[in-house]
């Protein structure tokens, strides 16, 4: 099989300063991947969020509860898989969804049967879009699934990843919150990530993520560590997958730590 990457794509990415699903950002981003599976001899697994936002949206309510929050994605996994499947449809590819969670991702047969799932999937040209189940399981809608973050990491590792691409609306790892500290500066390269570099996670919530730059570093460490390079990079930067396709200096680059 040819070598997979995994593209996470962050709640900000796919949605809009009022709270509506981005269909611009996801048809962009979209695109992008068609051409560089168009272009390149890889495949490509997505791990997305975004469902609770398009259910909330299309249900017409803010949720802040739980139940809320697990009724919205009830709603919003189906819309969000119709909008996926319609843009990639117009570039002559099928999707397929997976819902997880994190309690079978910890059973033995589960996995085995969810990495069966995706490498068959993978097998036919179908291109898989995994979210957590987050209308029966509330780790993702709380703090411990970190906006899909770890769930993109456990997934790389399933299928042994060469690369796994973080993308949110933030350039990458910086010395400081850059939203918050206009002198903070980008750090390209992380050799690996340590206690030091976790510590430079300063998050300022939006109340639209449950992610942030600590739990994609702490991704980033779980994948790298398995050996899977990882980039963290602002996916609504243009033409950003085919640079980091390409190997071009953008976002940050955490080295794997083992030869794969």
């Amino acid at each position: 099989m040819n070598p997979i990457v995994v593209v996470k794509i962050g709640t900000n990415l796919l949605t809009t300063d009022d709270r509506r699903l981005d269909l611009n950002n996801l048809r962009e981003l979209v695109h992008q991947i068609c051409d560089e599976l168009d272009r390149n001899q890889f495949n490509v697994v997505i791990v997305t969020s975004g469902a609770i936002t398009c259910g909330a949206e299309r249900v017409g309510f803010t949720p802040a509860t739980i139940p809320e929050k697990q009724a919205a994605a009830a709603v919003g996994q189906i819309l969000l898989m119709q909008e996926y499947a319609r843009f990639f449809g117009g570039r002559g590819r099928a999707v397929g969804q997976l819902l997880l969670t994190k309690d079978g991702l910890e059973n033995a047969i589960v996995m085995q049967n969810t990495q069966n799932t995706l490498t068959h999937l993978l097998k036919h040209g179908v291109v898989p879009i995994v979210n957590e189940n987050d209308s029966v399981a509330t780790n993702e809608i709380g703090p411990k699934f970190g906006d899909n973050d770890e769930l993109s990491a456990v997934v790389s590792r399933l299928l042994g990843a060469r690369r796994l691409i973080l993308l949110s609306d933030i350039d990458g790892v910086f010395t400081d919150n850059p939203k918050e500290n206009p002198n903070a500066v980008l750090i390209e390269h992380l050799p690996n990530v340590t206690e030091d570099t976790l510590a430079l996670a300063r998050d300022v919530q939006n109340g639209r993520s449950r992610g942030g730059m600590a739990s994609k570093l702490a991704a980033a460490r779980d994948a790298s560590q398995s050996g899977i390079e990882v980039v963290i990079a602002n996916g609504r930067r243009g033409g950003v997958i085919a640079a980091i396709q390409r190997g071009d200096s953008i976002g940050t680059k955490v080295g794997a730590s083992c030869e794969k």
